[in-house]
């Protein structure tokens, strides 16, 4: 049944996803040693960028020498060397062109989609496992399974990810036009894990589900779980997975550099050690912050040969810890809370888009949870958000009057309203992640 544990062993590689932290921190600092000289001496961009900290490779011996030592990157530095040199991939990339076997992107929601080439085979480490496996082992994908897959930007080598456990992968685009198709193949096919839903499919699905006359329980009654990324579920969104029967596993970026999901636990998402260094900064003054604090991510890509992140600075603030989880495994876990570059503030009060999310999707019509914050600069003297509507209200000034006060009851802040059709900011990026906030 539907959110149910699986039988068996819920650890893919059990001894190293239970690892004791100094056997961690071992792994890591033989990669980084490893990667080091190979990144300095093939990206351009990490070449230059050391050159000038006039830091080389051979001076650091230690993941302490790192921390203290290396510079950083990110993402405006990759842009600007993109733009300066003609270079698509900003100076990171350390194959030939021609040795590239797929190429992917982000989606773009905080600025210019970035390019992510990826080279299968090769030079690729042979010990590196593929981002997502084992959270897809730990939600229940087993060897037989139908796996469904909901893709939209990135693909690449997501059928090995899926091959790799022994099941099958389906694949539809990640659109409301292909609900339907979902709804059929779902009760055809009885998949019993998928990636990746979104606020925008599951309210379309409970629509869909009602044109067809169908019951969303028995077409969700297969899954052990579902995958959900690019931004968190809303409250209307987790009520109807309850209301369906199926768990929702939150997924998010370890800036670039790899992945994080949820185990069953719910308690953060995991992300691998093995694989990629995280730190966790104060980004006023680049000091280590507590466990367990918010700060901004810092990742280094361990076993990323085509193109690696050396200190990458994602911009992400994240509750981050390395306590144990009750899951039994070592690896950290983060909470996302945010981008440094989307918060507001409106006489002292700090508003970021997670803040006002709840009270915008309380609405029928605007159930769907699309909005943007109009941002001209960190200060400003309003908060201006353009909310989108299902278009059934006859009384637009209603409307606007109880979203500001649900806005105003969660922030504190009285904003401003700008009701537009949904069509109009699902327009903007890929149905499951439009850009929260809108830069001017």
């Amino acid at each position: 049944m539907s959110g149910e544990t699986v039988a068996g062993d819920r650890y893919f590689q059990p001894e190293v996803e239970t690892m004791a932290r100094a056997d961690l921190e071992a792994i890591q600092e033989a990669k980084l040693l490893d990667l080091l000289p190979y990144a300095y001496e093939r990206s351009a961009l990490i070449n230059a960028t050391w050159t000038e900290a006039g830091v080389h490779p051979r001076d650091i011996k230690s993941l302490d020498d790192f921390r203290e030592r290396a510079p950083f990157i990110s993402k405006d530095a990759i842009r600007v060397f993109r733009d300066d040199k003609g270079d698509p991939y900003g100076g990171l990339l350390c194959f030939d062109e021609s040795e590239l076997t797929a190429i992917t992107s982000t989606s773009g929601t905080t600025g210019d989609p970035t390019l992510v080439p990826e080279v299968w085979g090769g030079e690729r480490r042979e010990d590196a496992t593929p981002a997502l496996v084992r959270e897809f082992y730990e939600i229940g994908t087993r060897p037989g399974d139908y796996f469904t897959c909901i893709l939209f930007t990135f693909r690449g080598a997501f059928f090995a990810m899926v091959h790799s456990l022994g099941a099958v992968p389906v694949f539809l685009d990640h659109h409301p036009g292909e609900l339907r198709r979902f709804v059929e193949l779902s009760l055809e096919l009885r998949p019993t894990n998928l990636y990746n839903f979104s606020n925008v499919l599951i309210s379309e699905l409970a629509r869909t589900c009602e044109e067809m006359k169908v019951d969303p329980r028995d077409v969700m009654s297969s899954y052990h779980g579902i995958v959900h990324g690019g931004e968190p579920l809303g409250t209307r969104s987790r009520k109807l997975l309850d209301e369906w029967g199926v768990a929702g596993f939150e997924h998010t970026a370890v800036g670039d550099a790899g992945a994080a999901t949820e185990c069953r636990e719910h308690d953060g998402c995991h992300f691998w050690e093995d694989s990629v260094i995280a730190e966790h900064l104060d980004p006023d003054n680049n000091e280590t912050v507590a466990d367990g604090t918010r700060g901004e991510l810092v990742v280094t890509a361990l076993d990323n040969r085509t193109m690696p992140l050396v200190r990458f600075r994602s911009d992400d603030l994240v509750d981050l810890t390395r306590e144990r989880c009750g899951c039994g495994r070592t690896h950290g876990r983060i909470k996302t809370a945010g981008r440094k570059g989307d918060e507001v503030v409106i006489d002292g009060q700090s508003v970021l888009p997670m803040d006002v999310w709840e009270a915008i999707e309380r609405f029928d019509e605007t159930a769907m949870g699309l909005f943007q914050i109009i941002r001209t600069g960190q200060q400003m003297d309003a908060l201006r958000l353009r909310v989108g509507h299902d278009g059934s209200t006859k009384q637009p000034d209603e409307l606007s009057d109880r979203l500001m006060g649900a806005v105003t009851e969660a922030t504190g802040v009285t904003p401003e309203i700008e009701l537009v059709p949904n069509d109009d900011l699902l327009r903007l990026g890929p149905p499951h992640k439009i850009p929260r906030v809108a830069k001017r």
